[in-house]
């Protein structure tokens, strides 16, 4: 039997929808990781064929650990990772070891913020920006900045709106670079534009060139200490046509970077100045879009990136259109959680197809400073996005955290 090889995964969500839909594939499933989660639940996590518990930050070890089972007579049909962290090395392997032509390169730059911005520098769709890597000039340089605000400060690693900071003035940028410095001292910070418009995020596919735009996700987003999304629409009469130059956009950003052949997500804004690049992510979104992808248009957006990585053509032929939308749960104060109620009749509330909550009792919940600190979601479909959000927003006030203060 043929192998893949999955460097790292989490328990839900996109990552973990690739190891089913390489297991529903026909493939033997290995997984490479550090979570010792996965072998103290090993009954929990059936679509797992052989697990190998590793120090993933160590290369050596993740190439010895590939040796193992090269040496144990495995058939690997390709190496793959949705994490940020392993998808360049992933690739990589994919190409050294079984010779599918995939576009690794680009991939180590859109992991890193500052790379990406430098590699865009100039063109059209890239907001103002500054590094800010030396610090005993920082004083001086964040003063250069008087006239740009409100800016946007952030770690170049930064996921998931972590360690990203709304600075409104020099005081508050000069402090929030502290409170980065602090957090990642050996890391420069990026000053970027700060952009006002609607937000999309556009997930892409290429394969031999040709450059597929799989969907196109509205994003809301809630400001607090952090810009948390927690509202994702699909909707069917958003098309390309009814968002002048995003195509053109994403397509000079994606021959920009000579992607010829792998998987990217990208998030836009569309300002008074045009299509803006918010960031590009070397891989699928993660969360919920995998199951918002397949129930808006019945493509398995995972499954074909398996089949990409493992050099097959993936089929991205869209078998309906319905509109889609996922509402994130998040709390408002800090306390330990205590139960969580009303999950029975969220589900039951009309176009609920999913309602999906990850806190467990006796946890530590905040509100969110990064997206990990949404505590689940409410998927909800129907015939066009406001009754879609509707459905979803319904079912979601049926859902109640009960919290005791700390």
């Amino acid at each position: 039997m043929k192998s893949i090889v999955f460097l790292g995964t989490n328990k839900t969500g996109s990552s973990y929808e690739g190891i089913k839909a390489a297991k529903g594939l026909g493939y033997e499933t290995i997984l490479l990781t550090n979570r010792t989660i996965f072998i103290e639940e090993r009954e929990d996590y059936k679509e797992i064929d052989d697990i190998r518990l590793i120090d993933m930050s160590d290369n050596d070890e993740i190439f010895l650990a590939i040796t193992d089972l090269i040496n144990d007579g495995k058939s690997v049909d390709c190496f793959i990772s949705f994490l940020d962290e392993y998808v360049y090395l992933a690739a990589l392997l994919t190409n050294i070891i079984c010779h599918t032509p995939l576009t690794f390169e680009p991939l180590e730059i859109m992991a890193d913020k500052i790379l990406t911005r430098r590699f865009l520098d100039g063109k059209s769709y890239t907001p103002f920006f500054k590094v800010l890597s030396s610090p005993e000039a920082i004083d001086n340089e964040v003063s250069e900045l008087k006239d740009q605000f409100p800016l946007i400060i952030k770690s170049p690693q930064s996921n998931g709106s972590k360690d990203v900071l709304l600075v409104e003035n020099i005081w508050e940028c000069k402090r929030g670079v502290k409170q980065l410095q602090r957090k990642n001292p050996e890391l420069p910070i990026l000053i970027e534009e700060y952009l006002v418009g609607p937000q999309y995020l556009i997930e892409v596919i290429v394969f031999h060139s040709t450059i597929t735009i799989v969907a196109i996700v509205e994003q809301e987003i809630t400001k607090g200490d952090r810009f948390i999304i927690t509202g994702y629409s699909i909707c069917p009469e958003l098309s390309l046509e009814q968002l002048p130059g995003l195509k053109e956009t994403v397509y000079s950003i994606v021959e920009d970077f000579q992607f010829r052949n792998g998987t990217c997500h990208l998030e836009m804004k569309l300002t008074n100045k045009g299509w803006k690049l918010i960031e590009i992510n070397p891989r699928m979104a993660g969360g919920a879009m995998n199951r918002m992808i397949e129930e808006a248009f019945g493509v398995n957006l995972a499954e074909q990136t398996v089949k990409l990585f493992a050099g097959k053509e993936p089929d991205l032929i869209k078998r309906r259109e319905k509109a889609i939308y996922a509402h994130y749960l998040i709390v408002s104060s800090i306390g330990k959680l205590l139960k969580i109620s009303g999950c029975e009749s969220a589900e039951e509330q009309a176009g609920v197809i999913e309602v999906y909550t990850k806190a467990a009792t006796g946890q530590i919940v905040t509100p969110p400073r990064s997206m990990g600190q949404r505590y689940g979601y409410v998927l909800a479909a129907a015939d066009s996005k406001s009754r879609a959000k509707e459905c979803a927003i319904k079912g979601a006030e049926q859902i109640q955290f009960y919290l005791q203060p700390i």
